[in-house]
């Protein structure tokens, strides 16, 4: 998990705190990832010592942050494999898939068309496919996920035609926890011309990503959960589809001339991030990737969630009425994320019992409820892992469910 031997949880002040009296024990990383003190300390010291607009002013805290927001987009573009000019900044993972709806898929969908989902994806990578292809007349295909909770490789190529334009998918779902083989995935896709966009707000945490290797047209992903600041996320757009995409939004900073009779735009990334960009945000995402580079292995990372989610899916089949949602990593197979119902109790009072302990899991639906739907639930409780937590976190847990 960590390259060395630092205790990563004290890096995070969050964990200083307590709740109810008892310490706070974070089981919502799927939702959110805590913030280490060296990306606070990173936000805290541009808004402190040199906040300032980007790429407006000559003065010399205008120059600092230009250059420090523009060393971040390379920063983030070397941590994916990429081209800093493949990357455009935006409010989160969402806007960075409804930008694409509206930067490429508005005119490059028509009527007729297929869009290939999965059903396991989070509402934010469905509905903007679904209210584009009512608007345009296309057709919304749902792939399902096997008993693994993953995308079967046949079963997706039995939906691909030559009408398939556009695939969008996610990487690791955010209720089943097990990665889709991504690769396959865009292959098959780009084998029949379609296009493909990868969700990779829950893989980006757990796993090195590299858009050369996945070889996608588009992929999104969000800093609050890769232990950076809310309110910024990432679009990459591959280099060779940049020139079919559309600037959407207009005003300051995009443009690069205006007459009374016409406006010519800035090239990408510049032309799509209109007005003032998540300056502070993008920063403290910098921060997040150097404190990942600084501490974190990711193949230690992914093996030490992994056998953390193991050893409380055990235990969870242990108490009666309990069923796990998403399914046991089996040999090879990683995952962080545990989803669960009672037959007993709601999610709802599962959490809020937890909470009396200072335990913090996420229930309800968690932004995918027609597989809820599918498997016969209106609610779940899903717990997950990331770097900060440990078996003791695992012991507790069950401890104080048990209590309930």
């Amino acid at each position: 998990m960590s390259k060395n031997e630092t205790n990563l949880k004290v890096l995070f002040p969050i964990f200083n705190t307590k709740v109810n009296t008892y310490p706070f024990t974070y089981l919502d990383s799927a939702s959110t990832a805590q913030m280490p003190q060296m990306v606070i300390d990173a936000i805290v010291q541009y808004y402190a010592t040199y906040k300032s607009n980007v790429g407006r002013g000559l003065y010399t805290f205008a120059e600092k942050t230009t250059q420090e927001f523009e060393d971040a987009r390379k920063n983030i573009a070397h941590f994916i494999g990429a081209h800093e000019k493949e990357i455009i900044f935006t409010a989160s993972a969402t806007s960075g898939i409804n930008m694409v709806v509206h930067i490429w898929a508005q005119h490059a969908i028509r009527s007729g068309d297929e869009i290939i989902v999965s059903e396991v994806e989070h509402h934010a990578n469905f509905v903007p496919w679904q209210q584009l292809a009512k608007e345009k007349g296309a057709i919304v295909k749902i792939v399902p996920v096997n008993d693994r909770g993953i995308i079967d490789i046949n079963v997706f190529k039995s939906l691909l035609s030559s009408r398939t334009k556009f695939v969008s998918v996610v990487h690791q779902s955010n209720i089943l926890g097990i990665s889709n083989d991504i690769v396959s995935l865009v292959s098959a896709a780009h084998a029949v011309g379609a296009k493909v966009l990868v969700d990779a707000a829950q893989s980006i945490a757990h796993q090195s990503i590299d858009v050369k290797k996945i070889k996608c047209d588009f992929l999104v992903f969000s800093g609050h959960k890769l232990f950076g600041p809310t309110g910024i996320g990432i679009l990459y757009v591959q280099k060779e589809l940049i020139s079919e995409c559309n600037p959407y939004l207009f005003g300051g900073g995009m443009i690069y001339s205006v007459t009374p009779e016409k406006t010519e735009f800035r090239a990408m990334p510049q032309g799509f991030e209109a007005g003032t960009q998540p300056i502070a945000q993008a920063i403290g995402l910098s921060a997040a990737l150097d404190f990942i580079q600084q501490y974190i292995d990711f193949e230690q990372t992914q093996q030490h969630e992994t056998e953390l989610v193991r050893k409380l899916a055990t235990e969870l089949l242990k108490i009666p009425g309990i069923s796990l949602i998403s399914p046991i990593p089996q040999h090879q197979e990683y995952s962080s994320i545990v989803t669960f119902v009672s037959d007993r109790y709601h999610a709802h009072d599962i959490a809020a019992h937890l909470d009396q302990y200072g335990i913090a899991v996420r229930a309800g639906h968690h932004c995918v409820q027609p597989y809820h739907y599918k498997r016969g639930v209106n609610a779940s409780v899903r717990v997950s892992f990331s770097i900060y937590n440990g078996e003791d976190d695992v012991d507790f847990f069950v401890s104080c469910l048990k209590k309930l």
